[in-house]
């Protein structure tokens, strides 16, 4: 059995072993939390939900073509369906496309990576929520963002939220470990090695677990990059987006990881 921990700082954008949103047990817990409509852990609450589709259907061509990028258990796809719109949602955590897909048969779900399996199809809105575009390295973002671009007609927008240069006065390096009997990282007692690491240089932190169980040890790398303002436009323009906004305080508070984020409208 693997029982090897992995003490040091990661190199900068270094994928892990494992993968939270892909693992057996950890992507139930990661559904639990989507459907909590009182909890912020994975799609936030109910009301912020809300406040961000009303958002949304503000800056989009009604009842047209949306993708919905890393969309959950469908929380956002099926208000917009709702709505009138054609949609499509992708995610690569199989617990949450089989409960979309088990809740809606009028909804397209793609079960997969959406930075290496982009899916095909024109869209006039595609959407990116929770900040996941932070998750990925500036080499993926830039892939993903080629994607994008491409798929949306003449006009189309890209709506997403990022984290603001105000997440440092939220994150710190830090170290702990923690013991459970059974929780969020397994059912089984375990020990949890938790390390946050800032790359000033590169505008990001990684966050980084250790999972000690009885068999095995898993190790998991979280990133998190944010933005300026005037950074997230320069990366959008160079991409060949004409006309990018910038929009903060659409939402009053949370218990996400940080109040500190702005949602971004891009045109093609």
């Amino acid at each position: 059995m693997n029982k090897e921990i992995i003490d040091k700082e990661p190199t900068i954008f270094e994928k892990s072993t494992c993968n939270i949103w892909t693992d057996p047990y950890i992507q139930q817990q990661l559904l639990n939390e989507h459907l909590n409509p009182m909890s912020d852990g994975a799609s936030r609450k109910q009301e912020s939900i809300l406040r961000i589709t009303d958002f949304v259907l503000s800056h989009s061509k009604p009842k047209s073509r949306l993708l919905d990028l890393g969309c959950g258990p469908g929380l956002y796809a099926t208000l917009f369906k709702d709505k009138g719109y054609e949609v499509t949602g992708v995610d690569f955590n199989k617990a949450s496309i089989y409960y979309a897909t088990t809740e809606r048969k009028d909804i397209r779900y793609i079960l997969g990576d959406y930075v290496n399996e982009y899916p095909n199809g024109k869209y006039d809105t595609v959407i990116m929520i929770y900040c996941d575009l932070g998750t990925h390295s500036d080499n993926d973002r830039d892939k993903l963002l080629k994607n994008i671009y491409q798929s949306l007609d003449e006009g189309g927008i890209f709506i997403f939220d990022v984290f603001t240069e105000e997440l440092v006065k939220d994150k710190s390096e830090s170290k702990s470990w923690d013991y459970a009997v059974g929780g969020f990282w397994d059912k089984e007692e375990y020990l949890l090695l938790s390390q946050t690491f800032h790359y000033p240089e590169n505008n990001a932190f990684a966050y980084q677990y250790n999972l000690l169980t009885k068999s095995e040890t898993k190790h998991f790398i979280v990133w998190d990059r944010y933005y300026s303002g005037e950074e997230i436009k320069l990366v959008l323009k160079t991409i060949g987006f004409r006309k990018v906004t910038v929009h903060k305080n659409i939402l009053d508070g949370n218990d996400f990881t940080s109040n500190s984020e702005m949602f971004i409208v891009a045109e093609k």
